[in-house]
């Protein structure tokens, strides 16, 4: 029987690389900054979706804003 240990599933590969490019970082940078506001656009968007549903149920969505 196979099993999966909590160790096993904590190792993550390592990536040895050094960016030397200044622009090569800036770029990287900008694209990971890209995604996190597109996450925190679509995290904001599924708020908003839950709490409408909750407000047509008759339940109280300040509940659910507060948290």
């Amino acid at each position: 029987m196979w099993y999966v240990n909590e160790t096993d599933t904590m190792k993550f590969k390592r990536i040895e690389r050094v960016i030397h490019s200044p622009i090569a970082y800036k770029r990287g940078f900008q694209i990971a900054q890209q995604e996190y506001d597109h996450f925190i656009e679509i995290n904001n968007r599924l708020k908003q979706i839950k709490a409408y549903q909750q407000l047509k149920q008759g339940q109280l969505f300040l509940e659910l804003i507060e948290a």
